[in-house]
């Protein structure tokens, strides 16, 4: 094997080493922020627990006047958080997404002239 061909195939191995590590770290720190949740929710007492749940005294008029405030509330968190920052989160990933198959097409055919060579 060419030894430009050899550095490549360990440069393409340590990136793939690196991936895998770094999606596996993401997918650990997202198990224990769910086993993190968990425990608060444990660690509520009982009378805190109850008081969330009681709705004895609620009326279905309280109930659909609650969920109106709660998605004007939640409508205008959106906007507030949103901005300039959230169009630009947006608008890269929606660019990544639609340019992955033309980067993977281009990969492969590289690949192949590359090998061919």
């Amino acid at each position: 094997m060419n030894q430009a061909k050899l550095h490549f195939w360990q440069l393409s191995f340590i990136f793939l080493v690196v991936a895998v590590l770094a999606l596996f770290q993401v997918w650990s720190n997202n198990q224990a922020e769910s086993s993190d949740m968990m425990t608060q929710m444990m660690g509520q007492s009982m009378g805190d627990m109850m008081r969330m749940m009681h709705a004895s005294n609620i009326t279905l008029s309280d109930l659909l006047t609650w969920k109106q405030e709660m998605a004007q509330t939640m409508n205008m968190n959106m906007h507030d958080q949103g901005g300039y920052l959230r169009w630009l989160h947006d608008f890269t990933t929606s660019i990544i997404f639609f340019l992955t198959p033309f980067i993977l097409a281009g990969t492969l055919l590289l690949l192949i002239v590359w090998h061919l060579s």
